[in-house]
């Protein structure tokens, strides 16, 4: 009958392995593409990537857990109703879902809108997590059952991924204090991360790879805060000092889409869609697909790269973005006498991005 909750568990994975694949394959791509800010550009790439697995993982490790307590009640609580258990782990699966379905999607602005929401969300699991083990607990002392199924209940607890946010007492003082510790750890109300994981996450958010509300919402939930997390706030104070607290940092609220700079604007590819083919067969497949090269430009800035609004007249123009681009790499093969690798196309479509002003901020089409 539970079977289908180890199933839900099994098709995370299956996700989770191919989001880091591709970020390592997209990694890789960029080490040897040899131009700073095409590196840049596709480094960003899998920033989505990165933040869906890591918060994917975390939601798995504690579906995992409240699996482990579901099955220490199964086994060593003769009194507690499996019907009433599998109801409970419906109904948290239910919780997860939403953000799961988000997270897999690996859409930068759904799995951004699920990573800030990501404290609340562990709140009530946490919550949830809690309240079955204090039930199970309760109904075991009403059967009078011995003390070693008791410390079977008790052992999921202490192992738990949750063990941090569950309920200790009334709290010294609510909110995110962190403070660098002569250890070299940040600490609040109790070890939370290291500095090494700390000067990681603001390399990659001033690359512009991880947001800082992601790091917020990871943090908030390393340190066991997530009981009193909201999802809408400033960041908290710790963790914007920890990050440098730039005046881009103070500036950023969890506010969607607007809040985090984004655009509004068409987006445009960089590598001419009508021209697929041809990319396709000098290797930009998968994790490269052309889908992925694709940049929010305002919109008189789009038409302007196209010759203006009528696209059809536009492209009667030499230095349209298309007619240019796909004009200098068939002069770059000629010159070569073979077909180009995907880094020398790469490289070369950098060069015309700068002379564009066409900023590295890749996005996925997601139009067609």
């Amino acid at each position: 009958m539970f079977t289908r909750y180890l199933d839900h568990g099994s098709r995370q994975v299956t996700w989770l392995h191919g989001a880091l694949g591709s970020a390592t394959a997209v990694t890789k791509a960029a080490s040897q593409v040899g131009d700073a800010d095409m590196e840049l550009g596709l480094l960003r790439m899998t920033g989505p990537k990165l933040q869906a697995a890591q918060f994917g993982t975390l939601l798995l490790a504690t579906w995992v857990d409240i699996l482990h307590l579901g099955d220490a009640v199964l086994r060593n609580c003769t009194m507690c109703s499996a019907e009433k258990l599998f109801t409970d782990l419906h109904r948290i699966q239910g919780l997860m879902e939403p953000t799961l379905t988000d997270l897999a999607s690996l859409n930068r602005e759904r799995v951004e809108a699920a990573t800030t929401a990501m404290p609340e969300l562990m709140g009530k699991l946490t919550r949830e997590f809690d309240t079955l083990q204090r039930e199970t607990r309760a109904t075991m002392k009403l059967g009078g059952q011995i003390i070693a199924a008791m410390q079977a209940v008790e052992m999921v607890t202490m192992i738990s991924t949750l063990k941090l946010s569950l309920p200790r007492g009334p709290p010294a003082a609510l909110g995110v204090g962190l403070a660098m510790s002569s250890g070299g750890v940040v600490v609040g109300s109790r070890m939370v991360v290291s500095a090494e994981w700390v000067e990681m996450m603001r390399r990659l958010v001033q690359a512009g790879v991880i947001s800082v509300p992601a790091v917020s919402a990871a943090v908030l939930i390393q340190g066991g805060q997530v009981m009193m997390a909201q999802a809408h706030r400033d960041l908290p104070r710790g963790v914007r000092e920890a990050l440098g607290d730039s005046p881009e940092v103070r500036g950023m609220h969890e506010t969607g889409r607007t809040g985090a700079g984004m655009s509004d604007g068409p987006k445009h590819h960089v590598l001419p869609q009508e021209h697929r083919e041809w990319f396709e067969q000098r290797g930009f497949k998968g994790d490269m697909d052309i889908d992925l090269f694709c940049v929010r430009l305002e919109q008189a800035h789009h038409e302007a790269i196209h010759g203006g609004g009528n696209w059809k007249l536009g492209r009667t123009w030499p230095d349209e973005w298309n007619q240019m681009l796909m004009r200098s790499l068939r002069e770059a093969e000629t010159t070569a006498g073979r077909k180009l690798t995907r880094d020398a196309i790469l490289k070369l479509v950098a060069k015309e991005m700068k002379r564009y002003s066409i900023p590295a901020n890749f996005t996925s089409w997601s139009g067609r």
